[in-house]
């Protein structure tokens, strides 16, 4: 970690033509930031945009240092702290997938038939199924210990596992372990093929796993990193993440917020998304420079 760091130190430190791109490790292992960034240097090849991957808590810790100009996360919560504090004027509301819950194809706890995630947990714990968490501050490990609150829990002993890792190691842990975890549906989706593991609880209110834009007020590029954020949330971004799929398969793995759910400030709360046109969506290391 403190190699990998301080080679961002210096490497994440982009010239006038680039700027540095936070952004959550489950953006990266599907595959969607090397798509978007793409369509982006067609219509602005000038610019480079290097991308620092990490969880969203250590995404915003790089934020706080100066070390990125553009955020791209997925913990609400922890977005509304780094605004208060004054690290960021706004939040902008950008594109949501769904978390899942997967696990064991013969799923031993029982949780497909669960009326909730919270219920599903409570089922994991109960039975004391292996469960194999991010523990990692990240968007998705927010969320999974929001759950675990949800149903009453604080899960701890031998059948919870911390791997410490980013969505897509963790899943192949998770599957090599016979063991449920939380993740987005994208990341499972592009990964299924080589995972020995089934979506078990999926599509509800309490999975939405939205994205936002924020833009640390110690950028080094401000004016560089303000021309990709309103790119993406113009008709051509928006279209570039709508765009994204698994080849051969006609779902979108995430979906842009309408125009009128990317409000220009957003001080805190989440905009109400649309949901029209979802299709049922169902690689990483803690903080490393791609490019």
């Amino acid at each position: 970690m403190a190699l990998l760091l301080g080679i961002c130190a210096g490497a994440c430190r982009a010239d006038g033509d680039s700027i540095v791109l936070g952004a959550t490790t489950s953006t990266y292992d599907s595959g969607l930031l090397e798509h978007v960034i793409a369509r982006f240097n067609e219509d602005h090849p000038g610019l480079q945009v290097r991308t620092v991957i990490a969880g969203s808590g250590e995404a915003l810790q790089l934020g706080r240092s100066g070390d990125v100009d553009l955020l791209l996360v997925h913990a609400p919560e922890a977005e509304e702290r780094f605004i208060a504090a004054g690290h960021a004027p706004r939040r902008r509301p950008l594109m949501y997938n769904s978390f899942v819950i997967v696990g064991p194809a013969g799923d031993p706890a029982r949780i497909r038939a669960s009326a909730s995630p919270a219920e599903a947990f409570e089922k994991i714990a109960r039975g004391e199924h292996r469960f194999v968490s991010r523990g990692d501050s990240s968007g998705t490990h927010h969320r999974e210990v929001a759950l675990w609150a949800e149903a009453g829990l604080t899960a701890a002993g031998p059948w919870y596992i911390e791997s410490g890792q980013g969505q897509a190691t963790n899943l192949h842990v998770a599957s090599e372990r016979a063991a449920y975890a939380l993740t987005d549906d994208a990341t499972f989706t592009v990964l299924a093929p080589v995972l020995d593991m089934d979506a078990l609880v999926v599509d509800h209110p309490a999975l939405r796993n939205v994205y936002s834009l924020l833009e640390p007020r110690t950028a080094l590029h401000p004016a560089q990193a303000a021309v990709f954020a309103e790119w993406l949330v113009s008709q051509d971004g928006r279209g570039a993440i709508a765009d994204f799929r698994v080849p051969g398969s006609a779902d979108a793995l995430f979906m842009p917020l309408a125009p009128r759910d990317v409000p220009g400030e957003v001080e805190g709360g989440l905009p109400a998304a649309t949901d029209s046109a979802r299709g049922s969506a169902a690689r990483s290391s803690p903080a490393h420079h791609v490019g």
